[in-house]
């Protein structure tokens, strides 16, 4: 299924040495500092689409875990990328070999909800339970009772109409299920977590209401969950109008969170000449640091066009948050994963993809960024949607979409791959640098 492996040993150890060269070519210029040597391994390809599947959406959005029998499941998303198909099941694959060979499973049945397939893997609590979130189907608006009006309306891709929850019909009220498997149990259950959000909206979208959900779950060094969202929200009876990272934290194991803190849209107007136009913050991804405090990074790029990749740090367990600064000059979906050899990893892009690491027990130093798929036309080689999954103290699986693979008979397609990244020995770096 890997359609870049050679059978040919020399060749394959060559290519392998072109990766680390190209990697090492990508930092070996930064400045001072302390931050690994980033390795990439051989490209193994996971999934092709048909030729004709091109629009925006399937073979996109990869998700990894490991599964209790130690085996790795990767799943992408296989629909348009559009609320409509919110809750449908994803696509998956399983590795027996550390993702070095992979198997297509047959895709589950549809229902009312499921695991999507970028959502935060399954989190096992300390007290032996695992949980998982549940993204539902929407609500058909057609067969719903709206008020006239919404109380707000914002555009960002899609156009986009509020309503207080209190305005809707008690089914709307609906939303923020996980999945549990309770210590001892074979079958997990489904539940619906107490959610304490003030000034809580809904919002109509492509003729759908979504349901909210819990996509992405954390457990922080106290042992609480959080819960990392954005969106928007009333304050003070007034419509916020930009959307904000926000963290919901759990301290009953996921039976119940509460607003714990905001990042709110704090903008480089220097760094990004369409600051004032942007939709806000998005896509907050959360890593907890060995220095004790925790990082943030915060996607801006909307339909504006691309936009800087922000970083907050807080240091009181996510109460307050530092003002954000400009990370790098693009990424959506960033990821972040910290090895049991002290290297925190990054993952962004679009366009193209990049992996930076740092060894700064704090993750304010970075090292330059390493290509992963080169930059092209935006959005017509990768999602730059990725993954990471530990491998080793100093080993991770990535895994991301490409837009351009051939199938057997060269016609372009469109596919999910992963790659083996390495972080080992400390060379400059520079702050923040690119």
């Amino acid at each position: 299924m890997n359609g870049t492996m050679m059978n040919v040993v020399p060749l394959l150890v060559w290519c392998c040495l072109l990766s680390a060269i190209t990697a090492a070519a990508d930092a070996g210029d930064a400045p001072a500092g302390a931050t690994p040597r980033i390795e990439l391994g051989e490209p193994v390809t996971v999934a092709l689409a048909p030729p004709d599947v091109r629009g925006w959406g399937p073979y996109q959005f990869p998700g990894l875990q490991r599964l209790p029998d130690g085996t790795i499941q990767l799943s992408f998303h296989v629909e348009a990328d559009s609320a409509t198909a919110y809750g449908q099941p994803a696509a998956r694959a399983v590795s027996a070999d550390e993702g070095r060979t992979w198997k297509l499973l047959p895709r589950e049945a549809s229902g009312d909800g499921t695991a999507a397939s970028w959502q935060s893997p399954p989190l096992r609590l300390p007290n032996g339970d695992v949980i998982w979130a549940v993204q539902q189907r929407p609500l058909d608006v057609a067969r719903l009772k709206l008020p006239a009006e919404p109380i707000a309306r914002f555009s960002n891709y899609s156009d986009f109409a509020y309503y207080r929850v209190a305005d809707l019909p008690a089914e709307c009220a609906d939303g923020w299920y996980l999945m549990r498997l309770s210590t001892g149990a074979t079958t997990p259950h489904k539940e619906r977590a107490t959610v304490r959000l003030p000034g809580e909206l809904r919002y109509v979208t492509e003729r759908v209401m979504p349901r909210p959900w819990l996509q992405t779950l954390f457990l922080a060094p106290d042992r609480s969950i959080w819960a990392v969202q954005y969106d928007t929200r009333l304050v003070d009876g007034e419509f916020k109008k930009l959307w904000w990272a926000m963290i919901l934290r759990s301290t009953d194991g996921g039976r119940s969170f509460d607003l714990w803190s905001e990042i709110p849209y704090m903008p480089d107007a220097d760094a990004d000449p369409k600051a004032a136009v942007r939709g806000g913050f998005t896509e907050p991804t959360i890593c907890f640091m060995a220095d004790g405090a925790a990082i943030c990074l915060l996607r801006t790029t909307d339909d504006k066009g691309p936009g800087p990749l922000y970083f907050s740090r807080s240091t009181d367990q996510g109460k307050s948050w530092s003002r954000p600064t400009v990370f790098d000059d693009l990424g959506v979906w960033p990821q972040m994963l910290r090895l049991e050899n002290g290297v925190t990893l990054a993952a962004y892009g679009r366009p193209g993809l990049y992996v930076r690491g740092t060894a700064d027990p704090a993750g304010i130093t970075w090292g330059r960024r390493v290509t992963v798929v080169p930059p092209g036309k935006i959005s017509t080689e990768t999602c730059s949607y990725t993954a990471f999954l530990t491998l080793d103290d100093d080993r991770a699986l990535l895994a991301y979409s490409e837009f351009n693979l051939r199938d057997a008979e060269g016609r372009p397609c469109k596919g999910i791959r992963v790659r083996e990244v390495r972080a080992t020995a400390a060379i400059p770096a520079d702050h923040h640098g690119k």
